[in-house]
């Protein structure tokens, strides 16, 4: 498994190498981002037809052998590829974020994560296992290691998304570190 991420300068808009499944440049460059990232994963060049779980979850229905997650905020994108189910998320880190912490967070999540990270780790294993409350899931650290609420679920945030926090789920082992693919490579070759 690999996760990429791509730094986007605020409000922009493409052009993409791949049209997103939302309408918006966010979507476009999560999915550019994928494109890229499976060239570099499975030697696949091109996005295969893709559909929606019924968790609103996309996945490649002629590729069972590849599992992916996408996310984006208004500076980044991030996309995991790989053989094994995950789920990944990217938040921007704003000054609201204090003013929301005590309405979404234990004090013991607090002593453990900023919001952004207890976030994106609830988005992370809500995108991998399709469920549970984004408000109200537990997670601590004992050890250095983050433990999950759901039994067998690796979780890992990783730094190095400029102004970003950044997290990953799986129930196999997560990458140590993100890799970065610029910005050029999402776009289409202007003449």
């Amino acid at each position: 498994m690999r996760i990429f991420y791509t730094e986007l300068p605020p409000g922009f808009a493409g052009p993409f190498i791949c049209r997103g499944r939302s309408p918006g440049a966010l979507s476009a460059a999560a999915w550019s981002l994928l494109a890229r990232a499976l060239e570099r994963e499975f030697g696949l060049y091109g996005l295969p037809a893709a559909a929606l779980t019924d968790s609103g979850a996309p996945y490649f229905p002629s590729r069972p052998d590849i599992r992916f997650s996408l996310s984006h905020t208004r500076t980044a994108v991030l996309c995991a590829v790989g053989g094994e189910s995950v789920g990944a998320d990217v938040q921007l880190i704003t000054p609201k974020d204090a003013a929301f912490a005590p309405k979404l967070m234990s004090a013991r999540e607090r002593a453990d994560f900023t919001l952004g990270e207890l976030w994106c780790l609830r988005e992370s294993v809500y995108k991998l296992t399709g469920g549970g409350d984004l408000r109200r899931m537990p997670f601590y650290r004992e050890g250095g290691e983050i433990t999950a609420p759901v039994p067998g679920v690796r979780c890992r945030l990783y730094a190095g998304v400029p102004g970003c926090s950044a997290a990953a789920a799986a129930y196999s082992p997560l990458p140590e570190r993100l890799e970065r693919i610029g910005l050029g490579e999402l776009l289409k070759a202007q003449p």
